[in-house]
Parts: C-alpha cells; structure tokens; sequence
C-alpha cells in the first residue's frame, strides 16, 4: 500500500480531451497506462497517477512509497496539465486522500446537476 497519496479536483472544459492529451504526453514517462472503467492508471513503478473525468472535469489522485516518486508524479502532471490546458492550471491545491472530498464531488454533482 502506498504510503503518500493526495487527490485534487480541476474545473476544466472537455476534461475527456484533456485526460487524452496527459495520456498521450505522459506515455513516454508511465511504464503502463491501463483502464480500469472510467479511470486511466499511469503506472510509474514505485507510483501511480490516476486521472478521471467527470462532469466536474478532471479528478487526478497521486500514490507513492516513497516521498521523491510522489512529488516527482505530482509535479509531472501538474505540468503535464499546464501545457494540454494552456498554462491555465499552473498550481494545483493537492489534498490528503479520503473519501472527504470524493464526497463533496459526489454532493456538488448531486446538488446542482453539474458542478
């Protein structure tokens, strides 16, 4: 089990071409890219970045053992989604993972229809 793991959520438009830009920019970088349902799993060895997107746009989760691999994913995308949303999102508010803000997405979607 991964010792670090953070998620953020990114208000962007057409997040399903977004998700396939990071894919295909970050293909060189992943040892494997897998789908496993809506998810596409970046695996990176000692990590793991797992992108979705849903009608709040893109929902990224980062897992690692070890510190280094962790940031090093974390910044990875953060760029990675700079570049494939023209440098809109240059920092990204990452938070600890837990079902906390699964949950707000699932309440913000549920309330209002959208986000």
């Amino acid at each position: 089990m991964a010792k670090h793991i953070s998620e953020t959520v990114v208000d962007v438009p057409d997040a399903g071409r977004i998700v396939e830009t990071l894919c295909g920019s970050l293909r060189e970088c992943a040892i494997s890219i897998e789908t496993n349902r809506a998810d596409q799993v970046l695996n990176f060895g000692d990590g793991m970045a797992i992108i979705k997107a849903n009608v709040c746009g893109l929902h990224l989760r980062v897992e690692a053992e070890d510190l280094a691999t962790f940031f090093g994913i974390r910044s990875l995308l953060q760029v990675t989604l700079s570049r494939a949303s023209n440098d809109q999102y240059g920092h990204l508010e990452w938070h600890p993972a837990g079902d906390e803000l699964s949950d707000m997405i699932g309440r913000q979607a549920g309330r209002t229809g959208r986000c």
